[in-house]
């Protein structure tokens, strides 16, 4: 059973910079495992301890502001 402590973390590909989101899920136990990225398939994250991640999804890019440097 997870403890209900959700927190949202982000990720980008290490070879094409593609920018991810996904969800952090504590749990009293172990949980592994890795995502790889959509586009490369490049591992992106891996993960072992008492915690879970899910809803991978690629992380919306802020439209332009033209006029504005970031």
């Amino acid at each position: 059973m997870a403890s209900g402590i959700w927190t949202t973390e982000y990720f980008d590909c290490p070879n094409c910079g593609l920018a991810y989101i996904a969800t952090k899920e504590a749990h009293p136990d172990q949980h592994s495992g890795s995502f790889n990225c959509q586009v490369c398939d490049v591992e992106v994250h891996a993960w072992s301890g008492p915690y879970d991640f899910f809803g991978w999804k690629v992380d919306k890019a802020d439209s332009p502001v033209f006029g504005k440097k970031k």
